[in-house]
Parts: C-alpha cells; structure tokens; sequence
C-alpha cells in the first residue's frame, strides 16, 4: 500500500506532461488485470503486478484507466448489459473447463479494453467540463438558459465570460440551442480547426477526425478557419452546411443527413452519407472494437432511417442492405468489410 502512495503523479498530472501509455503498456494492463480477478491469483503475482505498476508512471495510468472501464461495466443496464451477460452465459454453456472460459472472457475484455483505453476518450474526457460515455448522451443547460446536447463520447469545456460565451468542443459532436444573451455576447463553439459563431438559434457541431462539420438547423452561423489568413469565414444559412480544416472553410452541398441533429433522438436520418461516416457514429454507440478499412468502403453510401442506441441492430440493418460483411468474432468485436 505504501507503494503505490508513493506513485506520486496524479493522472491529471500525468495528463498534463502528455505521459501517455503505449500500446505495449495498455496491453500488459490488461493482461494483469484480468488476472487479478481470477480467484487462484496468488500474493506473489500482485505482489509483481505491484512492481510493474510501480515501475513507471504510465503503468499505473493504464491500470487506473482500466479500473474505470471494469467500473462502467458494472454500472450498465438493460440491453447494454445483454452483450456481456450473454457472452458469459455462452462461454459456461460450453464446458470447456473453469480456467478456459476466463482465459476467453479476458481476451475479450482485453481487447475491449484496449481499443477504449487507446483513444482519446479516456484523456481528454475525464478532464472535461461536461462528458458524455459509451451510448450515453446528456444535455446540459447552460448558465443563459442555452441548451447543448452532447452526443455520445463528446467531451467539451465552457467558457463563459464578460465578452463572450465559448464552448470549446473536445471530442464528440454536440447540437447547440442558444437563447439571447441581455449583454449581447456572441455565442462560439470551437474546434482545433476554427469556430462556428452562432448567427441565430439551433446548430450542430461534429469533429471528423482532423475536420469540423457545422451544419445550420435555424438561422445563420458563421464558420471560420483557425488560419488568420485568407480566404475569409462563410456565413451559413439555414440547410447549409460546411466542413473546416485549420486553413480553411469548404461549403457542402449535402451534409449527408436529411436531418443533422436526430442523432440526438437516437437514430440517423441519412442522406447519401458514406457508410464510414455512419460507422464513425456508431463507434460511439458500440461496446468494444469495430474493425473496418475506410479506403475500402470508399464509394459505399447510405440513405435511410438507423438506429443509434442499439449497435447491433444498426449493423444488422446495414449488413442486409449494402454490399457489407459484419462478422462478429466475439462479444465485442466487429469487422466491416466489402463483398467482393
């Protein structure tokens, strides 16, 4: 116990010096933690487990990382429970033997818990002002009466002052309502790639991996690079849409959705948006690895109705309609690949 007083570095501390671990560490976490939950682990192994943990600052931020993922496990309910029951039922159901059911179960924990625990989820939402987890959305009211609603796996911080009221979007994608403000600050939601100034009321704000997409719901909003130099910002109206990059604004003649904000009512309503888009989504909504080649399902779109807050079923509904394959490997691990 002493010892691991001695660690000293919180994980804010460990955050703040960009000490993350690699994917060698986050592995060995994993592999240590499923062990210790096993009943025939011995003094000697978390004595060692201990010493590894002990013996550099990224072994314990993993393993503290891991621990919050075993906590979020046990707090689930209802159908996003079903995956992990089913799969220890199955796993039993198969008699083969007490220590290969847990060697198995761990595997998938593992991989699980490394897909999780690489992405930037796990840092820049714990640090944030309001977060969202794993197909959990949530919306907070903000000190003006404005509203966001953050989708799931968003993290952002709120900065309100004198002069302006700014949201900084961490990750995730979030749907801005925004009231009046009596002092007539402007209302600005920020990216790493620019700003999107709310001319009106109701917008949503979306990071794409190194772009920003902003689509206008009511009124106007005006979207500017980070770049200061030229060419200049563009003014949004409503039904337009347009992605930013640090140097610049590209207008969009379809956003790829009919509606841009119904993933805040729990389904997608599509508009010729390419399917790694979608899966983009549904990552957000899927407990464990989703696997697929972006190049590959290039020129692969979809239009309709899906649902968000049953993974599964969305991928079923996608695998009966386009030339996909979704093969499931195990409790938590998927693959998207095209038909040849």
């Amino acid at each position: 116990m002493r010892a691991l007083r001695s660690m000293g570095n919180s994980v804010a501390d460990l955050l703040a010096r960009d000490c993350e671990p690699s994917a060698e560490v986050v592995a060995v976490a994993a592999q240590w933690f499923v062990r210790l939950q096993e009943a025939d682990v011995s003094e000697q192994e978390r004595a060692q487990c201990r010493q590894w943990r002990q013996a550099d600052a990224t072994h314990d931020l993993a393993w503290r990382r891991l621990e919050t993922l075993w906590r979020n496990f046990d707090d689930l309910e209802g159908k996003a429970a079903e995956p992990a029951q089913a799969a220890m039922a199955n796993l039993a159901a198969q008699k083969r033997g007490k220590r290969r059911v847990k060697r198995t179960l761990g595997a998938a924990i593992c991989c699980a818990g490394v897909a999780v625990l690489l992405s930037e989820v796990m840092h820049l939402h714990l640090l944030a002002d309001h977060h969202t987890g794993l197909a959990q959305r949530e919306i907070v009211t903000l000190a003006d009466g404005s509203e966001l609603t953050l989708d799931a796996r968003t993290a952002v911080d709120v900065r309100y002052s004198s002069t302006e009221r700014r949201i900084v979007l961490r990750d995730g994608q979030i749907l801005a309502q925004v009231n009046h403000d009596r002092d007539n600050r402007p209302f600005i939601i920020q990216t790493e790639q620019g700003t999107a100034t709310a001319l009106g009321t109701r917008y949503t704000v979306s990071l794409l991996g190194n772009k920003t997409q902003v689509s206008v719901i009511e009124s106007n909003v005006r979207a500017c690079p980070q770049s200061k130099l030229p060419p200049a910002c563009a003014d949004l109206k409503r039904g337009q849409s347009a992605t930013l990059s640090a140097d610049t604004v590209s207008r969009m003649e379809t956003s790829g959705y009919s509606d841009p904000a119904s993933w805040a009512q729990g389904y997608l309503a599509l508009d010729n948006q390419p399917l790694s888009r979608v899966l983009y989504v549904l990552k957000a909504y899927h407990m464990g690895v989703m696997w697929y080649d972006e190049r590959k399902l290039e020129g692969i779109r979809v239009s309709g109705v899906i649902p968000i807050d049953d993974s599964g079923q969305a991928l079923n509904i996608l695998g009966r309609t386009l030339p996909i394959e979704v093969r499931q490997y195990m409790p938590w691990a998927v693959t998207i690949t095209k038909k040849e």
